[in-house]
């Protein structure tokens, strides 16, 4: 809505400034020079009239998203941003992480910069937001895995390809951990990270300002192939319903304390809940549980999720609050 106490020399200055910008495509030297007007104050003319109602900027994105829902999200969380999409019921779950890669792929590409270190994970929903990336600028950012290499079945969706592939889309440049995210012993582990590279890797990794992730669920039992089965039943018995960057955590969102973590070649927990914006593309109701306890644990800064998921994480939340209101806690 235009201001009310807006006078009609003011609203006529500040339309005519932006149909000359927005409509006929005039530069603001141009209007500048057509008006005998400096360029600055094109500017703040241009400010004024989308901050005032003159000008309103609508922009069609290519999905579906419920704005309502995500402000909810936003605020019980203390979020700094949400995006959720919305698809008809019998969309096939392949389709909806497609999206949701696409969302994340145009997010991320919104907020880099040339300062950017970013910091990724591995997994298939961020594999899909970063072959979703098809950007036609130039910004020599910084890449670099915060975790070593799965040694999954499928290496281009492992932190290093994706890594490399991210770098590449905007011609900036890559880092390797050469190292697997868990190795033998604690004593190897000690040794390993001690080496030059995997070192200057990992403490540029624990200086991102930004990380692109996803959560992994127990329940997917995405690393079934790479844990033991006694290793899985152990973080099981744990209450353990997701991990982060190799680290595993309950629905509260704490750190699940294993030998595991003693062979783990990542950043810490820490240096994930201090980066400035830790971006978590993850979708399909099965990962709720996940999602919400690294909510919980204060994981995430941005969180690009489905409808129905996000909703099944507000109502976990709300359940496990109304059973700690029950207990007196």
């Amino acid at each position: 809505m235009i201001e009310k106490n807006m006078d009609a020399e003011k609203h006529r200055l500040l339309a005519s400034v932006a149909s000359l910008y927005y409509i006929n495509n005039l530069t603001q030297s141009e209007i500048a020079d057509r008006l005998f007007l400096s360029r600055s104050k094109i500017s703040r003319l241009l400010q004024e009239a989308r901050d005032s109602g003159v000008v309103k900027i609508t922009i069609f994105e290519p999905w579906n998203r419920d704005t309502e829902l995500e402000e909810s999200v936003r605020n019980r969380f203390h979020l700094r941003d949400v995006r959720i999409l919305y698809f008809p019921e019998d969309t096939p779950n392949d389709d909806v992480l497609q999206k949701l890669g696409e969302a994340g792929a145009y997010y991320i590409d919104g907020i880099i910069d040339s300062r950017t270190i970013l910091g990724i994970s591995w997994g298939y929903t961020v594999y899909k937001t970063v072959r979703a990336i098809h950007s036609q600028k130039n910004i020599p950012l910084t890449v670099v895995p915060i975790m070593g290499p799965a040694i999954i079945s499928n290496p281009e969706k492992d932190s290093p390809d994706l890594a490399k592939q991210l770098a590449m889309a905007y011609g900036g440049k890559y880092y390797y951990i050469y190292a697997p995210l868990f190795v033998s012993s604690e004593s190897l582990r000690r040794e390993l990270i001690q080496d030059r590279k995997i070192k200057e890797a990992l403490s540029l990794a624990s200086r991102s300002n930004i990380i692109l992730t996803s959560v992994g669920s127990i329940q997917y039992r995405s690393w079934k192939d790479y844990l033991s089965v006694q290793e899985m039943a152990q973080l099981q018995s744990l209450g353990g319903i997701g991990h982060i960057g190799g680290h595993f955590y309950d629905i509260q969102g704490n750190e699940i304390v294993t030998e595991l973590g003693k062979r783990l070649i990542a950043i810490d927990l820490n240096s994930i809940k201090n980066t400035r914006n830790v971006v978590c593309v993850a979708g399909l109701p099965e990962k709720a549980e996940a999602i919400l306890g690294a909510l919980n644990g204060g994981f995430l800064n941005t969180l690009i999720t489905d409808k129905t998921t996000a909703l099944r994480i507000l109502s976990l939340s709300e359940e496990i609050e109304k059973n700690d209101i029950r207990k007196g806690w």
